[in-house]
């Protein structure tokens, strides 16, 4: 006998096929992570848009034609619907991921408008600046 193996056996429990598919939280679940997927694919399709606009215009507009040929309209329509349920969970998720902050929500929210808003007029006011 091995010195790396136990002298007595240990119980492994059986897993059958399929296992998430019979609870509706892991169903859920696991439909999210697959979602994930066509976020992959979506963003490889934007990228090979970004290779071909960096090609010439006769590449951009070959790729343009491409993605508007029917196959490719229905995935887009498919991605649509997948990325709009995987948005959906992972905005449901992540309060309960976050941790707890003694600050009133509200405070972090009208600071944070503020500080978008203090950024925004001092960049206005740079170009302005620059340009003039």
């Amino acid at each position: 006998m091995s010195r790396f193996k136990p002298d007595l056996k240990t119980y492994t429990r059986p897993i059958p096929a399929g296992w998430w598919w019979q609870t509706p939280f892991l169903l859920r679940y696991m439909l999210r992570e697959w979602s994930s997927l066509f976020v992959v694919a979506y963003a490889l399709v934007l990228l090979s848009g970004v290779y071909s606009l960096s090609q010439g215009e006769a590449s951009y507009d070959a790729w343009r034609g491409v993605i508007a040929s029917p196959p490719l309209v229905v995935f887009h329509l498919i991605a649509l619907l997948v990325l709009v349920y995987h948005s959906y969970t992972w905005f449901k998720v992540m309060p309960k991921t976050t941790p707890h902050i003694p600050i009133d929500p509200k405070v972090i929210t009208y600071g944070g408008i503020a500080v978008v808003a203090f950024i925004s007029v001092a960049a206005v006011a740079i170009v302005y600046w620059v340009m003039s």
